[in-house]
């Protein structure tokens, strides 16, 4: 969908979700640095400028290579210029987060912090940029859920997108449930539990919260039948399961240290 015109450049509503979700991110994680003097990073700016940079890059990168590799690989196969336009559909949020997670080992090994303290940062924020990112595919009328049952029909979670029928706004069910709610729990957790003190823990936290949500939730999604794998389970279910595993043998080995 585009926004808006400047001369020959075309400006997409979709880059002004993104602009706004990492400027907002920007200010709002070096306030945190600023508060938490313990995490001693010598030059904010610089280590802020180079957060920033990192974040878009792998988001963009690692979201559209996760999408061209684990959902549509033949598409991009018969069509590979496509690969590189990120401004059209298909972005992959596995693929995003395990690009971001290599960024950002990079970036602490730059700066001689904690991995775990960097990856806590971000996961402080990123709720809010997940739910900002739901709402625009809201507008945008992409990813929407399975047909409206009768009983739901005349509720605000129904809408007609691009099909005849009437579908569940699953977008805004991500984004309350993957973005606002745990965003406003991560602020209680950050501001008033100290939890940023014990490195990896807000970060295992939100990979299991947010596996169970999106393992959830995939049910209402609509999917092509390309996506559905075994057991009538999408690929992103898969990844969700591998991630729930993952991320609570971590928070069972925190707790025992």
């Amino acid at each position: 969908m585009i926004a808006f015109h400047i001369g020959p450049i075309v400006v997409h509503w979709y880059g002004i979700f993104y602009a706004i979700s990492f400027l907002l991110g920007f200010f709002y994680l070096k306030k945190i640095i600023q508060a938490w003097k313990w995490l001693k990073i010598k030059n904010i700016e610089s280590f802020m400028d180079d957060l920033l940079f990192y974040v878009i890059l792998w988001v963009l990168l690692g979201g559209r290579l996760g999408y061209v590799f684990f959902y549509n690989p033949e598409y991009f196969l018969h069509q590979p210029w496509k690969v590189i336009a990120v401004w059209e559909w298909g972005m992959a949020f596995a693929g995003a987060f395990l690009g971001v997670g290599l960024a950002l080992y990079l970036l602490s090994k730059k700066y001689k912090i904690s991995f775990l303290s960097v990856t806590d940062l971000v996961v402080s924020f990123l709720p809010f940029g997940l739910g900002l990112w739901r709402i625009w595919n809201y507008l945008n009328w992409e990813l929407y859920g399975k047909v409206c049952p009768e009983w739901l029909m005349w509720s605000f979670l129904c809408n007609k997108f691009w099909t005849s029928n009437f579908h569940i706004s699953n977008q805004l069910l991500e984004s309350f449930f993957e973005g606002w709610l745990p965003f406003l729990v991560f602020q209680y957790l950050v501001w008033k539990k100290d939890i940023l003190k014990k490195p990896g823990l807000l970060t295992w936290i939100f990979v299991v919260y947010y596996s169970v949500v999106r393992f959830i939730l995939e049910f209402v999604r609509w999917h092509p039948k390309d996506y559905i794998l075994y057991f009538g389970l999408s690929i992103s279910q898969y990844f969700m399961i591998l991630f729930f595993w993952v991320g609570v043998g971590i928070l069972i080995k925190i707790k025992k240290n």
